[in-house]
């Protein structure tokens, strides 16, 4: 006799808690969520520590802003570790997404290398990718296509969990800032002569405001598409690609020196390297994302018995 147990799962209304599950293959996605309700659901879904030491898996739980008592987590080992522990799913989830774009690209150089005439989508999706990673060209034909993917190669790929988390952390003081709480800004990114973002404390210098974003997500994927198109990180991109041919595993460590442009802030580059070292971020970058967990406990239970 076969016994056969059948889980249903049900959805959650949106944004009232988990607005999507495993069966979908998205995660759970949390809006207005209180930092105990997130602490259960990460000891649920296996994630007791705010890194991965054991098997290497990341459980798929965003969140689009950060716990709304959040602020109120006096402890601060505490308060940076469960920043951490948001912050890296939507990491590993922004990377996945850059390597599906760099596995797009792949196939369109194999398909130029081999002699095969692009089709207008494979044309059109190097345009766009062109414009979106300001990569120019004046050249035409062949030689245009061939320089499009050799620079956009050099600037589609993964930027180290470790790095996104770092920095996020020391520009918002661990979350603490009032432009993470008012807007996501994880990063702070400036609007130049544009009053339509955060105004800074200091009224002094009204040419600027900060940026708001939607979600910790967007913020996150502002930021690296700023390191991936910007001038000021072709020393990145550039040992970031060297890694890649050496076979090398791209993680923070390795890249945090290289981000010498990023911030005024002196010893900047030290206090980035320490940051990641000390809080083992590198963990995060050998990690994976896994969506296929108990997710959300069944809310309904079936079996049927055949014989």
């Amino acid at each position: 006799m076969l016994i056969i147990c059948c889980f249903v799962l049900l959805n959650a209304a949106a944004f009232a808690g988990p607005v999507s599950n495993a069966a979908n293959n998205q995660g759970l996605v949390f809006e207005n969520i209180s930092v105990s309700k997130l602490q259960k659901t990460f000891e649920e879904n296996n994630s007791n520590y705010f890194i991965p030491r054991d098997n290497w898996e990341v459980p798929a739980i965003f969140l689009k802003q950060l716990p709304q008592d959040f602020y109120q987590i006096s402890d601060e080992n505490q308060r940076n570790e469960l920043f951490i522990q948001i912050l890296a799913p939507l990491a590993l989830k922004l990377n996945n997404e850059i390597l599906a774009e760099r596995n797009e690209l792949e196939k369109i150089e194999s398909d130029f290398q081999k002699g095969k005439t692009l089709s207008n989508k494979q044309k059109a999706w190097l345009e766009v990718a062109a414009k979106k990673y300001d990569v120019f060209s004046r050249l035409q034909g062949k030689e245009r296509t061939d320089t499009l993917i050799f620079k956009l190669k050099q600037k589609i790929d993964i930027i180290p969990p470790s790095i996104l988390i770092a920095i996020a952390g020391i520009e918002t003081d661990w979350g603490q800032s009032r432009f993470v709480k008012e807007g996501n800004a994880l990063y702070k990114e400036i609007l130049w002569n544009d009053k339509s973002g955060m105004i800074p404390d200091d009224k002094k210098d009204t040419t600027y405001s900060i940026k708001r974003f939607a979600s910790l997500y967007d913020a996150m994927k502002s930021f690296a598409l700023k390191i991936n198109s910007g001038v000021n990180y072709d020393n990145m991109r550039t040992l970031r690609a060297d890694l890649r041919y050496r076979r090398k595993i791209i993680d923070g460590r390795s890249l945090a020196s290289s981000f010498v442009l990023y911030s005024p802030q002196k010893n900047f580059i030290g206090l980035l390297d320490y940051t990641v070292t000390f809080y083992e971020l590198n963990n995060i970058d050998a990690s994976k994302l896994i969506y296929k967990l108990p997710l959300q406990k069944p809310a309904k239970q079936e079996i049927v018995i055949k014989t």
